[in-house]
Order: structure tokens, then sequence, then C-alpha cells
């Protein structure tokens, strides 16, 4: 039978353009001589408009849904350059930001995502919420939530996998009283309601890590919100509350290592001797503490395209099948904790 594919190898142009032609898309622009040669090919091969698979195919436009406030978002640099990622990524695509909804703004209930061609979700949304929200539309995107279990797209950053590795540095430097200071993991639903628990990615890893080691006597953390006056307070109890002080400490963003900066050196803690310390984001003020701040760097801008790429391609019916991406991160070594060599 011939297909959409093979309409567009014969005029030489992508599906996404012929589907779009011959779905009369009005924001298309194509020349003249481009719109003949497809229609001469699908003449030429036969193909029946009218029975085409993609008779029916959804506007090319996204709606994103975010766990995260707007105001949390402008303030977080991750996800600040994330929403810029999608936002540049729809107009390079020409694709339509229609629906922006924070869930912890404006909750009421998900409605009218039928009309749109995919939905990008960020965050921790609960899985009963997204089975929902599938009703309504099957082209999603879940953006920073590989626990998902649904049949979607799934783009993040490979959290685990760094959290392993600046453990294991620690450890192979000697130390064994590592502790953690980190956020909630913030499970959201469609009402905008929220569940604080301790299933956090890089938490998580730090645990399992910790008893594969045999280092479960040594296991010390402290979880919060992700803002930095909670890291300077969770270090503060961690300075009261832990017998033997930790010589390793891995932060779980930078924002809260500025916190964590303040609390160890108001109490006469050098930071990369008494105590090292590792963090992820690479903000800008990273490299401006003093000491200067290891800390893992997280492409956030490319991870925001990547998932607007993949939405486009279930909008133009490019692929049916379900794609993970794990984007890679790099380790900015500085003077907070400088690893073996």
């Amino acid at each position: 039978m011939v297909g959409i594919r093979d309409v567009a190898r014969r005029a030489n142009v992508s599906p996404g353009t012929v589907s779009r032609l011959l779905n009369n898309d009005k924001t298309l622009s194509v020349s003249d001589a481009t719109r003949e040669r497809i229609y001469q090919a699908v003449e030429a091969l036969d193909y029946d408009i009218n029975k085409r698979k993609y008779q029916k195919k959804k506007l090319p436009s996204i709606g994103v849904i975010s766990t995260i406030s707007r105001q949390s978002e402008l303030d977080d640099p991750y996800f600040n350059q994330l929403r810029t990622g999608i936002e540049e990524e729809a107009r390079k695509l020409h694709l339509g930001l229609n629906r922006v909804y924070n869930l912890s703004e404006n909750p009421r209930e998900w409605k009218d995502f039928d009309h749109l061609g995919a939905v990008i979700v960020v965050g921790t949304v609960k899985e009963k919420s997204l089975q929902e929200l599938m009703k309504q539309n099957k082209n999603i995107v879940v953006v920073d939530n590989p626990d998902i279990t649904q049949e979607v797209d799934l783009v993040y950053a490979d959290f685990k996998r760094m959290t392993q590795r600046i453990l294991s540095l620690f450890l192979e430097a000697g130390h064994r009283r590592i502790a953690y200071i980190g956020g909630y993991n913030i499970d959201v639903d469609e009402q905008g309601n929220k569940e604080f628990n301790e299933n956090e990615k890089r938490l998580r890893t730090y645990k399992q890590f910790m008893q594969e080691h045999g280092l479960e006597a040594e296991v010390c953390y402290k979880v919060g919100q992700w803002e930095p006056l909670e890291g300077k307070r969770m270090a503060d109890e961690l300075l009261a509350e832990c017998d033997s002080f930790p010589t390793a400490i891995l932060v779980g963003s930078d924002p809260l290592s500025v916190g964590v900066y303040r609390s160890l050196q108001s109490a006469g803690k050098e930071i990369g001797k008494d105590v090292v310390i590792a963090s992820f984001d690479d903000i800008e003020i990273s490299e401006f503490l003093t000491p200067n701040l290891t800390t893992v760097k997280i492409n956030a801008q490319s991870i925001g395209r990547a998932a607007v790429r993949l939405a486009n391609e279930r909008i133009e019916g490019i692929r049916q099948e379900h794609v993970v991406m794990t984007f890679p991160s790099k380790l900015m070594v500085r003077e907070s904790f400088i690893p073996k060599s």
C-alpha cells in the first residue's frame, strides 16, 4: 500500500510537508513548484488522499503542562533555560505554543487538550493524572520524570548516573562520611494538589549507593524546599545533629549550595578541606563562590528543544514508536572538590 513516505520520497520533500499540504495547513509555506511536485507524486503513485491515515491529523501546536509555578521557573535557572528551549524550538518549527498551564498557580480540571497536536509535561505528574490526560491526547512528551510507565515519550537528564559518579569519586578520595542535602520530590495532580515525598532521583540514588557500599551507618541526609535559604537551614541541622560531621556533601542543586556554603562558613568549616562539596546545575554563581563550586553542567535548553522535536514528530506522524532520550551531563571540577587524578 502506498503511504505518505512514498509520496515524500518521490517528491523529494519531508513526510511532514506532504502531510501538512494534504491537510490544507494554512501555515505551510512552500513554493508553487514544490506543491506541484507533491501533487504529481500523489497522482503518479495513485495515493488515495481521501483515505489517507493523516486525514484527522492534529493541529501543528503544542501545549505545556508544568508542575512548576511561573515564578519558580523565572527564579530557577534550570527551569528558566528549559522553558527558553521549548519556546525557541517551537518558534523554529512554526508550532503554536497555544496553552501553557502551570499546575501550582491555577488548578482546574484539564480540558481542551484534544485539539492540540501534542502536550509537553514538565515535572512529576501523578500516573493517574497522566492517564486522564492521555484520554484527550496521546501525543505526550514527559520531561524530567524517568519513572513514568505510561506509553509516552520521555526526555530527562542523567541525574542517576552523575549522582553515582560523584559519590564514587567521593569514596575514591577516601570519604566515607558522605551526606546529601536536596529538595523533596513533588508529585502534582490535575487539580494542582501536591504530594511531597522523598522519592527524588538524586536522594534515591544516594541511599542505594550507600547501602551497596556498606555505608548504611553513615547515611545522613536532609530534604526541604529547593531554595537557597533551605540549603542553609538543612546544613545548620546537619551541623547540630550529626555525631560526626560529614567530610563530603552532595547537594541537589547549586541554589541550595549557596545556602550550604553560608552555613558551613559561619560554622568555621573550610570548604574543600574540612568538607568537600559537589552539586548540580552549573549556574553562573557557582564559579564565583569561594571556593568555587564543583557541579554538574546540565544543558536544560537542549532538553527543552528535544522535547519539542519529539512532539513535532508525533504531530507529523513521522513515527509511532515511543522514544526515551537521556541527556548527558558534564562534571565541572572546581575548588570545592577536586577528585584524585
